[in-house]
Parts: structure tokens; sequence; C-alpha cells
């Protein structure tokens, strides 16, 4: 194992809080801040949404998602249980378990799921992700016709 800075591992959490943050605040650009440049984009993969191949496709879908209609709306994201696992000095896995809050209704826990070791890039920008995969927990899906 490679070990990376206390610096690095705080930037990473800081990198994962962001990707939250940007989009409850329905900031698709600053959303899209948190990924690698598009010509080193690895692909973003989730059983809710589908694969996503391109960064092109990733900011439609992000501005999409935040905006008028979009599942994002009133929604929370919060990020636990960050646990970070050094590749390189440059690269590392991180895996965090996700929560989805609604916050512009009556609050309540609308979605779980797990982000299992995103692979995260140190950019002359600072860390990036490089490819994310989602597992929705099975319960959203069967929240799914309650919410409707």
């Amino acid at each position: 194992m490679h070990p990376l800075t206390a610096l690095d591992i705080a930037e990473i959490h800081q990198l994962v809080a962001r990707y939250g943050l940007t989009t409850d605040n329905a900031d698709a650009d600053g959303f899209m801040q948190t990924w690698v440049a598009p010509a080193d984009f690895g692909g973003y993969d989730s059983g809710a949404f589908g694969r996503i191949d391109t960064w092109q496709e990733m900011l439609d879908f992000e501005r999409h998602h935040v905006g008028p209609g979009g599942m994002a709306n009133g929604k929370r994201h919060l990020a636990l249980n960050i646990a970070v696992e050094p590749i390189s000095a440059s690269e590392a896995h991180v895996t965090n378990d996700m929560i989805v809050m609604e916050v512009a209704e009556v609050p309540r826990v609308v979605a779980t799921g797990r982000y299992d070791r995103s692979l995260v890039v140190k950019t002359e920008q600072g860390w990036r992700f490089k490819r994310r995969t989602l597992h929705v927990d099975a319960g959203f899906f069967k929240s799914m016709p309650a919410q409707a």
C-alpha cells in the first residue's frame, strides 16, 4: 500500500462533500469540477440511473438531475463512512455510504446506497473523481411506488 498524506486524505473527504453539496445547491458546473477533465473521464455506473460513459453525458445528466423537475430537487445528499484506500501517491479508491433525504417537504429518507471504490486521482487542480459506481440499496426501488 502506498501511503497518502493526511492532507491528501482530508482533500479526498472534501471532494466527497463537494460532490453532494454541489448537487444539493443545483450547481452542475461546480459538480463537474469534482471530476477529472473530459478526456480522462472513466465513467459513472449506477443501477438506478444507468451507465454514463462520457464527461459531457455526466454534465447533461447532472443539469437535468438538479434542474426543474429533476430528482435532486429538494433533496440533501449525505456522505457517511468515507474510507480511502491508497493505490499510489496520486490515486486512491474511496468508498462511502450515501443517504438522500427529502428536505423541501416533510423530511424523510428517500434513498440509501453506497459509492463503491470510486477512483480518485490527484490532478493539478487537486483530487478529482475519475470513475464512480453507485449501488442503490434495494429498498429505494421498493419505495418508488409509495413515493409516486
